[in-house]
């Protein structure tokens, strides 16, 4: 067998033997995946880094990933349709395309992934595909939280934990455009990004106490921490949506006690 075959036959892939750091990364090679029944083959042109990914390769998710070496990286990712299964509809080669690989599975970062359709959405044309790979996991949960969750309407008080992060960024930005009054808590470094994304107030969680912040209509938490605190900032009928890494999916969110006295 040539050099030629076994490149057609393999792809570049992430890959790690240990766990740990960064440093742990390498690229090496990999069977190149062929699309199953029902599958879409993406050629990936990005993907992104999100905690889940943070978690895998330092080895607290060994309950998902298990023990055994080389382990693969990556869920987001943004591309083009290459190949169809059989069967495969919605979906034609040529797409421009981003989607996740699943919540428990670590496989994008690669030159090529299969998925099924379902998890796969049409990029917005002119937005770039490296743009479009930051987005699945991060934005799909922001509007999880906001909409489906905590049904954020217009003039509403929403308060906006690690607004400077990954999902808290996508946060106050949909928050903005629904209309909401935007407060974002970060770092003092990262303040003016904060407010760059359209926040009305960014405040340094460090140097404010949660009991000079409230009241709020709704709370975005990303930080998973003193929840009981940043619940008690919610007004009557308010509500509070807690993200944290609980093997990658929403803690229960809150919902503030309703009293017959008006919420607004």
């Amino acid at each position: 067998m040539n050099d030629r075959t076994m490149n057609d036959r393999t792809m570049k892939a992430v890959l790690l033997d240990r766990f740990g750091g960064p440093e742990v990364l390498y690229v090496g090679r990999v069977p190149r995946p062929e699309p199953a029944p029902g599958e879409v083959l993406v050629r990936v042109h990005a993907f992104s880094v999100n905690r889940g990914e943070m978690a895998a390769r330092s080895g607290r998710a060994q309950l998902l990933t298990g023990r055994k070496f080389p382990q693969r990286s990556g869920q987001d990712f943004a591309g083009e349709v290459a190949g169809l299964g059989t069967g495969t509809t919605g979906v034609t080669v040529g797409d421009r395309v981003w989607g996740i690989v699943g919540r428990s599975a670590f496989r994008s970062a690669a030159e090529y992934v299969t998925v099924r359709p379902q998890r796969l959405g049409r990029v917005p044309d002119g937005l770039d595909l490296v743009a479009a790979a930051a987005l699945p996991a991060t934005g799909t949960t922001a509007v999880t939280a906001l909409r489906d969750k905590a049904a954020l309407r217009p003039g509403e008080r929403l308060l906006v934990r690690g607004a400077a992060g990954g999902v808290g960024s996508a946060v106050v930005q949909l928050g903005k455009a629904y209309g909401a009054q935007v407060t974002g808590l970060a770092r003092a470094a990262n303040l003016d990004f904060v407010r760059t994304l359209g926040a009305h107030h960014a405040i340094d969680h460090r140097t404010v106490s949660p009991a000079e912040l409230g009241p709020f209509d709704v709370v975005v938490d990303t930080a998973g921490t003193d929840l009981r605190t940043f619940r008690r900032l919610l007004n009557p009928g308010g509500r509070m949506v807690a993200l944290a890494l609980d093997m990658y999916s929403a803690v229960p969110n809150w919902r503030a006690p309703c009293t017959p006295r008006s919420t607004r």
